[in-house]
């Protein structure tokens, strides 16, 4: 009996830190997302930034070809520092965020992989430079097109799931389509 009541103790002791560790992590990925990405400089004459066509967003047949998943949107408000927030059945979001990254191509290859979290690997093929990394709990892909212009891609599972391959492959074919227009 006493072996079975030691079992339990160690159960309920890895549940509850289970439990401390999940918002930690959570906290840690929302707070990438605040921090790294910039939020779009607001429209000029007095154009609301609240609209979508305001924000310049890919069309969601243009990001559902891309993915290979449908995905509705973009949503109608923003996402914090996301331009453009899009939706699939499964509850996974997918987020286009415009950056100006004002710094030079050397810079960004310096400084980026360490910014979106390592180890975040060089994607060739996709702008002047791309990294692309799962390391803060969502798939992402940072992409520098010139000093003016620059943009992300992430994708975070439903129900904080883990995230896979498949994520990251969607998240660069997604970059991919927006480029090509």
């Amino acid at each position: 009996m006493r072996r079975h009541g030691a079992w339990s103790t160690i159960g309920v002791l890895l549940v509850g830190i289970s439990l401390a560790v999940a918002p930690v992590t959570v906290a840690s990925a929302a707070k990438h997302k605040t921090t790294h990405h910039k939020a779009k400089a607001k429209a000029k004459h007095g154009a609301s930034t609240s609209k979508v066509a305001s924000r310049n967003c890919p069309k969601a047949s243009t990001i559902t070809a891309a993915a290979g998943t449908a995905y509705t949107g973009p949503a109608a408000t923003n996402g914090g520092t996301a331009a453009c927030v899009y939706n699939d059945t499964a509850g996974d979001e997918l987020n286009y965020i415009v950056d100006s990254p004002n710094e030079s191509r050397s810079e960004f290859v310096k400084t980026d992989p360490s910014d979106i979290g390592e180890p975040a690997q060089a994607v060739s093929g996709i702008g002047a430079a791309a990294f692309a990394t799962t390391t803060y709990g969502h798939a992402e892909i940072d992409v520098y097109v010139s000093s003016s212009k620059g943009f992300a891609v992430t994708l975070d599972p439903a129900n904080q799931a883990a995230v896979t391959t498949a994520d990251l492959t969607q998240v660069e074919a997604v970059a991919r389509a927006v480029l090509k227009g």
